[in-house]
């Protein structure tokens, strides 16, 4: 097989799938201090969530993970609800559509990390440089709780010193812990690949570079 011909097919490649080895960790505030606090709304099934800034340019989502508690007594089917928002609404509040919404998740009392791991092959979720990401329980049981801990600062990308969230009658508004003395970063890793248009732009380059060099080997 010529190189011409293998230039073509890694560019093929590349182009119907964002490559695993390019990966990167675009956010990351799960391994930095923990302040020791956590944050739970009430009424307890109210949305709520931070605002991130990402580094790095790989913006296609390839994991999400981030650190959840539950308190109350031992029952079944209390889930949570991921959602990442756009922060084009009013006043840069969430957007009126989530860019994606999790099924629901099923959660388990005590501390716990959950991962999200998002298929490359299909629906991919392309994340604007700075979105936000909430959660919201469902099903919890009477004396029950769920909320984030509190870590920070972010060692990756960054965080405002507070989160949006929802009312009942569905506003978003900015809330603080503490009156804003207490960090209000939610631990969270974000990790992603780069859009698959900068995955083809890249093999394109290889499949001129090496048409090149067969047209200098010719000409020889």
């Amino acid at each position: 097989m010529n190189r011409t011909l293998k230039a073509l097919l890694l560019s093929v490649g590349l182009c119907s799938l964002p490559n695993l080895s390019f990966s990167a960790i675009v956010y990351d505030n799960l391994n930095t201090p923990d302040l020791g606090q956590q944050y739970f709304p009430a009424p307890a099934t109210l949305e709520f969530g931070d605002q991130i800034t990402l580094s790095g340019t790989e913006r296609t989502i390839s994991q999400f993970s981030f650190y959840y508690f539950l308190s109350g007594t031992a029952a079944s089917a209390q889930n949570v609800t991921l959602r990442f928002y756009a922060n084009t609404g009013v006043t840069n509040s969430p957007a009126a559509t989530a860019l994606y919404t999790s099924d629901p998740i099923p959660v388990n009392l005590s501390f716990n990390t959950q991962t999200i791991n998002f298929p490359l092959s299909s629906n991919l979720v392309t994340l604007p440089n700075t979105f936000t990401w909430t959660v919201q329980f469902s099903n919890l049981t009477a004396g029950q709780t769920g909320g984030l801990l509190l870590y920070g600062p972010p060692s990756s990308g960054s965080s405002f010193n507070d989160f949006w969230q929802k009312d009942g009658a569905g506003n978003w508004s900015t809330m603080t812990i503490n009156g804003g003395a207490t960090l209000a970063n939610f631990a969270a890793q974000v990790t992603a690949v780069p859009e698959p248009g900068v995955l083809a732009l890249g093999s394109l380059g290889a499949l001129i570079l090496a048409g090149l060099r067969r047209f200098r080997n010719a000409s020889r």
